[in-house]
């Protein structure tokens, strides 16, 4: 992450597209009980995971240049272009990783898709 980065490392609208991205999940079908999808499930915690990781940061000392938090801030960032590529690969190594088979892929569907566009391209 560069100093240009750490300027506009904009925690607020990641927190914020994190949140619609979660509600995206939470109201998608395949994340109703009694038969939540196990790759739904996968990546609402790895996206959970990152929103909880985000606001452990100190703006302050991300913005003093504290290595650690400029780390935070960078996996936080690559987290979320991560979690963009899993939802776009059609290749079933996601499935294959949360023990679905590739015969049951899962359609995340435009809102989430859309959704985790807009926070990757922070």
């Amino acid at each position: 992450m560069s100093e240009n980065d750490l300027l506009e490392f904009n925690a607020d609208l990641i927190d914020e597209r994190l949140e619609d991205v979660l509600t995206a999940f939470e109201a998608h079908p395949a994340m109703q009980p009694p038969n939540i999808h196990p790759t739904m499930m996968y990546m609402f915690d790895f996206i959970n995971n990152t929103h909880r990781k985000l606001q452990t940061i100190d703006l302050e000392k991300l913005r003093a240049g504290d290595a650690h938090t400029k780390d935070t801030a960078t996996d936080i960032l690559g987290r979320n272009r991560f979690a963009y590529i899993l939802v776009k690969d059609h290749s079933g190594s996601l499935l294959t990783l949360t023990g679905v088979p590739p015969s049951c892929p899962v359609d995340y569907g435009e809102d989430i898709t859309s959704k985790l566009e807009a926070l990757a391209k922070i």
